[in-house]
């Protein structure tokens, strides 16, 4: 009886500690598509991020974070996080759309509407952020490039 104990928390030891549960989204093809159903998205810069938005981008493993050229709102990011750097990143995010929404006010209080409605969501250590008319027919072609 000892030994099959044994032998079952070796095997739940062995089951748990594997990396079955690895998440990884290609952020490359994501973002292409994501551009082909968007209009005028272009890629925010390194120094807009961390000067006007207050962001660390060297919090970040990977990502693409675009917004709309036009007044309209629309925007997306896809960021890998180390796992340490989660929830500050979370935090730091949360406080660019505060910045978006103060900004919005002054021309579109439509786009303060879609910020305010914005789909935010985590899968693995990727944190996904869509803005748009239709955040979930957006984050389906997001969720095509999890495996």
């Amino acid at each position: 009886m000892k030994k099959v104990l044994i032998a079952l928390f070796a095997v739940v030891l062995l089951c748990g500690c594997s990396n079955n549960n690895v998440t990884n989204l290609d952020i490359n093809k994501a973002s292409s598509s994501l551009d082909s159903k968007y209009q005028n998205m272009q890629t925010m810069n390194k120094d807009e991020l961390e000067v006007i938005y207050q962001l660390d981008t060297n919090l970040f493993e990977e990502y693409t974070i675009k917004s709309s050229s036009s007044a309209n709102g629309d925007f997306y990011a896809i960021i890998k996080v180390k796992d340490e750097n989660k929830k500050q990143v979370q935090d730091k995010m949360n406080n660019m759309f505060k910045i978006l929404e103060n900004q919005s006010n002054l021309y579109s209080p439509e786009a303060v509407s879609k910020i305010k409605n914005r789909l935010s969501t985590s899968v693995g250590n990727y944190l996904i952020y869509i803005i748009s008319n239709d955040n979930n027919s957006y984050y389906e072609i997001v969720k095509g490039f999890i495996n």
